[in-house]
């Protein structure tokens, strides 16, 4: 325990000088005593104090002063506290941009809601994460945004992408992996990589095995999460002058598409990694979380030290024996 106002030592005195007062006053009575004698018959209804009264009356009044003095000095007392330091993240965000995450079984669609649920993760970026990348992807993928700890930068793309009505058709999520862990290739610091796809599952390219074998040899796991439900439903496209209808087939029908788990599962397996199915799109951005927030490594310890001021808890001490030496007397 430190003192930030030694100089106030002086105060102190103030404890002997109550101890010689309650002397006095003690020897004062005990003679006054003696000289108005009281008979036997009437002793049980003096007043005069007992020893364990006059006994609380020097502890209060000792605490009440040694309290008030101490707190003067401004005590202080040294508290240290050891942080655990963590690895450090950085997340790479695979996002299908294929025709079919325009259907509406999830509202207002599959895109909008994992746009939606993504921007306000990276809004809320937890602090093990250090840097978002963002790679778009439907027959061909395209990094739209390198590692960067620049959140507007992020989320001005994911605006963009939302925007944009070019219609991207084809799904070919093996092409996006290797995209995405060329973005990790490209990144020279030593920081673990964490690659999410968001997808409908939907998978026509022939790369896919051979970027899973890929990742699996650099150690990366890939996380997925599935945006659908089961139903099939129509995909909704909009036509040269701007209207919105629905894509159909050769033969003028509407084509419909189903949300496919077994390839986004497969990817996860394949690399240890996570698969969360969003129904809802409410649950998307706890997934995201939870998958970001995984547990990591530890690697060290960081020491914080601080000062606490103890005067407050020495001022309450005194308030107490204040109280009590009012009762007691």
């Amino acid at each position: 325990m430190t003192f930030l106002r030694p100089d106030l030592a002086p105060w102190a005195l103030a404890v002997p000088l109550v101890a010689a007062c309650w002397m006095i006053h003690l020897r004062f009575r005990l003679a006054f005593r003696r000289r108005l004698a009281i008979a036997p018959r009437f002793a049980g209804l003096s007043r005069r104090s007992s020893r364990v009264r006059e006994a609380g009356v020097l502890i209060a009044g000792v605490l009440v002063a040694g309290s008030i003095a101490v707190a003067a000095m401004r005590p202080q007392a040294t508290v240290t506290h050891r942080f655990p330091e963590y690895e450090r993240a950085d997340l790479i965000v695979v996002l299908d941009r294929s025709a079919s995450m325009r259907a509406r079984d999830i509202p207002p669609s599959r895109f909008s809601r994992a746009t939606l649920e993504i921007r306000n993760f990276v809004r809320q970026k937890p602090d093990g994460i250090d840097r978002i990348a963002l790679v778009g992807f439907a027959d061909a993928a395209v990094v739209l945004s390198y590692l960067t700890d620049d959140i507007d930068s992020v989320l001005f793309y994911f605006d963009w992408i939302e925007a944009d009505p070019t219609e991207l058709f084809g799904t070919n999520i093996g092409a996006a992996l290797t995209t995405a862990m060329d973005v990790a290739h490209k990144d020279d610091r030593p920081t673990r990589k964490i690659f999410v796809v968001v997808s409908d599952g939907e998978d026509f390219g022939p790369e896919l095995r051979r970027a899973l074998v890929a990742a699996r040899a650099q150690g990366y796991q890939v996380d997925t999460i599935g945006v659908g439900t089961g139903q099939a439903v129509p995909i909704p496209v909009r036509g040269e002058d701007g209207r919105e209808t629905l894509l159909r087939d050769d033969t003028g029908l509407p084509v419909l598409t189903r949300f496919a788990e077994g390839t986004l599962r497969d990817i996860a397996s394949a690399t240890g990694g996570q698969y969360v199915r969003s129904v809802s799109g409410d649950d998307m951005g706890r997934a995201i979380a939870a998958i970001a927030g995984r547990e990591r490594r530890v690697l060290g310890w960081r020491t914080s030290t601080e000062r606490r001021d103890l005067y407050p808890a020495f001022l309450t001490v005194a308030a107490l024996a204040g109280a009590a030496l009012w009762v007691v007397r």
